[in-house]
């Protein structure tokens, strides 16, 4: 993938090493270690044809805004160890999109956010590959806040596994998943979201829809929901569904001309829509909108 027009920084990293750097704002960079000072833009595309583990951290520093773009364009079998620690009062932005050639792909991101920071992020997992992944998220400090949504497609009897958890360790914190999951073609899909606020935690939310929409007979899907709850003055809420898309929604649009799978096609398209509110640079709204549409066949 090429550098994204509006995006000031740029990093391309193959095999843990990195290939091409294009830095104009106070970004640090030390190996595998990025440190960013400024509210900024930054675009980083990994690449692999290695089957090793890779460390990637990421420190953002107090009172920024950054907008944090992620590809990851692998072969073979790799697996990513990532640290994102964002401090006091900044907000990011992160886009987090799985392109993958074929094989397996592991991620394990670990995300730690500070007192009033924030952050949204999107995961979008359309590609062709299999993982076993773990997003975790601590809101270690009051008035830390998160929320992720997951966009992912498996197909072609892949196998996609996800872990993604909201750990409240202050109070005063926010967490709220939105995983979204289509599933067809014998292949398996798993989501297990996890809330927990622990004793003392007071005043705090955790919240969590997961939904899976089921193509064809032959598939494994599994939406599971976790709530583990220690303090009294709280709220929490989770929500799960797996099934077929609505017969009422194909009849209607098969009413205006469109054939059965097309419908299916138009659905599952918007079924994935709103991760374009996680996303603030036209033109990775160009890009995910065009790659949305060739993954669902519009």
């Amino acid at each position: 993938m090429e550098k994204l027009k509006e995006v000031r920084n740029y990093l391309v990293i193959h095999n843990g090493n990195i290939q091409t750097q294009q830095i104009q704002d106070h970004i640090e960079i030390n190996e595998n270690n990025i440190i960013i000072y400024d509210s900024t833009q930054l675009q980083i595309i990994y690449t692999s044809n290695e089957c090793q583990l890779f460390n990637v951290f990421i420190d953002i520093k107090k009172n920024i805004n950054v907008d944090l773009i992620e590809i990851y364009q692998l072969q073979n079998q790799s697996q990513y160890q990532k640290e994102i620690n964002i401090e006091q009062n900044s907000h990011v932005t992160r886009y987090v999109e799985n392109d993958c050639l074929d094989g397996q792909y592991i991620l394990h991101d670990h995300v730690q956010v500070g007192q009033d920071a924030s952050i949204d992020c999107a995961y979008v997992e359309l590609s062709n590959y299999s993982t076993k992944s773990k997003m975790k998220y601590d809101l270690n400090k009051p008035g830390a806040r998160a929320l992720v949504r997951l966009a992912s497609l498996a197909s072609n009897e892949k196998k996609k596994e996800y872990q993604i958890s909201l750990c409240h360790h202050a109070p005063n914190t926010y967490g709220d998943m939105d995983n979204y999951g289509v599933v067809k073609s014998h292949s398996s899909l798993i989501i297990d979201g996890i809330g927990k606020i622990e004793k003392g935690n007071y005043q705090s939310d955790t919240h969590q829809t997961n939904k899976i929409i089921v193509f064809d007979d032959g598939c494994i899907a599994e939406a599971n929901p976790y709530l583990y709850i220690d303090e009294y003055d709280v709220k929490a809420s989770h929500g799960a569904s797996v099934g077929k898309i609505d017969e009422d929604h194909l009849y209607y649009l098969q009413s205006r001309g469109l054939t059965k799978q097309d419908a299916m096609h138009l659905v599952t398209y918007g079924y994935f829509l709103p991760v374009l509110n996680f996303i603030h640079v036209d033109s990775l709204k160009d890009r995910f909108n065009e790659v949305l549409k060739e993954k669902v066949g519009l």
